[in-house]
């Protein structure tokens, strides 16, 4: 479960990529009430992947960085089918979860490049 106030933003982010550290940058200029949950330093539970999943509207596997190269070259990943396959490998491996996703109230973003944050009303 998400944890967090209905004005509450929450940046989901991975502090070993790049476009993740810019876009927490850019974010914390328009607001103060950001709560910053770096995937590298926080354990990804099955409730938060399972409400982030449906605060975005996409399914357990598009929560997956299906770009990640790291992910690309391992054999398991061409058999992954199920959702709980698709949690089971976030939770043990939390980089290869799409980041950085911006949380506000009942509503979830995938932020592509940093300046996606002015397109989003609730800033």
């Amino acid at each position: 479960m998400i944890e967090g106030g209905s004005s509450e933003m929450i940046f989901v982010y991975n502090s070993k990529r790049d476009l993740d550290k810019q876009a927490l940058a850019y974010i914390s200029v328009f607001s103060d009430k950001i709560v910053k949950l770096d995937v590298q330093s926080s354990a990804l539970e099955y409730s938060f992947l399972a409400d982030l999943s449906g605060r975005l509207g996409v399914g357990y596997q598009d929560l997956v960085d299906h770009d990640c190269e790291q992910l690309k070259s391992q054999e398991y990943y061409l058999h992954l089918s199920t959702p709980k396959q698709y949690i089971d490998l976030i939770v043990k491996h939390p980089d290869y979860l799409k980041t950085p996703v911006l949380i506000y109230g009942d509503k979830a973003h995938f932020i592509s490049k940093e300046t996606d944050l002015l397109q989003l009303s609730f800033l």
